[in-house]
């Protein structure tokens, strides 16, 4: 397999079928590979070991994929979503690279920027605590 052929199967965007949430896997279809589907993907995340981070994308959303070569047979062997990616369907809901912020389905959402942390729960915000000061 040339490297150009290689490469153009190592990396893909597709888009998320389906979801296995308690193995931290999705299965994505491929539009430029006549939408075949793959296997289940690991999906990245940023930590799981001491600090656990826990992320899945959402049914439809479009991500970036890689598979790793299958090199004790043919085809391709597992692989990674490494991350959703903004398209024209779904645009970024910021514009400042200094800000980073969690927009959730419902309209809550967690933001930083300049220094101020903002925060807006649709139902409550429950934090438990030995100790909660507030404005000291």
């Amino acid at each position: 397999m040339d490297t150009k052929t290689l490469l153009e199967n190592l990396f893909f965007i597709g888009i998320v079928t389906d979801l296995l949430p308690d193995e931290g896997r999705a299965v994505v279809k491929m539009p430029d590979h006549d939408n075949k589907t793959t296997s289940a993907l690991f999906v990245l995340q940023r930590g799981t070991a001491q600090t656990k981070h826990y992320w899945m994308p959402a049914i439809d959303e479009q991500v970036l994929c890689i598979r790793t070569p299958n090199f004790a047979g043919k085809g391709m062997g597992e692989g990674f979503i490494l991350g959703a990616i903004y398209s024209a369907k779904d645009v970024p809901v910021e514009d400042d690279a200094e800000t980073r912020s969690v927009v959730f389905p419902d309209g809550s959402f967690i933001r930083y920027k300049d220094g101020e942390i903002s925060m807006n729960a649709a139902k409550h915000i429950r934090l438990t605590a030995p100790r909660i000061d507030i404005n000291e």
